[in-house]
């Protein structure tokens, strides 16, 4: 069984001073859900790109391990090609790269099978179909559809862990239904997932033995299971600190 494992970590934007995120530790297996909730500002996209290497953070203290190994300076490819993923909130729009190109070559690179009809299947699976295989990297796609293409890869690169961040915003019924429902696939074929939202309705369809992990002010308050979060969706975030 795999294992993906935070420990004290400490996280600032390059070009700021501030400390955001203050002594995380977090350690996920193989197949478990762990759900990170909290207010904006708390430091939960700090987090998430910290733990993946963007170049936009430091890491100032901390570890980060993947099945035993310390990946802290590992840059964000590397990190990615051991088997981390992650589902940006906004994925940019990226112009003169063709979809379906970058599908093929990021599953060659991981050493996938990148047949275009495993990627259609997987376009499919998500509810979009094979024109947006012919056009730039997320060039003219709603919030939704973008949302929509980062779970395809999810399902395409099958990861060990993934990142999945605020999948559920800004999405309307049925993309949340297809969102769950490729969550709940991968969780299936083994990967764990660090999900953020600031919701529980998106964990209504999804198993019920989650961990939930309160982030204010860049440090876990709480932690718990649907409980915690069926809580924080009636009453929010107020008595948790800050």
């Amino acid at each position: 069984m795999s294992e993906f494992r935070v420990e004290n970590l400490f996280v600032k934007p390059k070009e700021a001073d501030e400390i955001t995120i203050k002594g995380v530790d977090l350690s996920v297996k193989s197949g478990e859900l762990h759900v990170i909730m909290g207010p904006n500002g708390s430091g939960k996209t700090t987090l998430s790109l910290g733990i993946m290497g963007s170049e936009r953070y430091e890491i100032v203290d901390g570890r980060i391990f993947l099945d035993g190994e310390d990946i802290t300076s590992m840059p964000m490819e590397e990190r990615a090609l051991k088997g981390l993923f992650i589902a940006y909130q906004a994925p940019p729009e990226i112009r003169s790269v063709n979809f379906l190109t970058f599908l093929r070559e990021s599953l060659k690179i991981r050493g996938k099978n990148g047949d275009d009809s495993i990627i259609k299947r997987a376009f499919a699976r998500v509810g979009l179909d094979d024109d947006f295989l012919d056009r730039e990297l997320y060039v003219g796609f709603s919030g939704g559809e973008r949302k929509r293409g980062e779970m395809a890869q999810l399902l395409l690169f099958h990861p060990k862990f993934a990142i999945l961040d605020e999948p559920d915003t800004g999405v309307d019924v049925d993309s949340m239904r297809l969102i769950a429902g490729t969550i709940n696939e991968a969780l299936e074929k083994g990967t764990g997932i660090v999900l953020i939202t600031h919701y529980a309705r998106i964990l209504e369809l999804l198993p019920d033995d989650y961990h939930v992990h309160v982030l204010i002010g860049g440090k876990f308050r709480a932690h718990g299971g649907p409980d915690l979060a069926r809580s924080i969706e009636k009453s929010g975030f107020e008595g948790f600190g800050s």
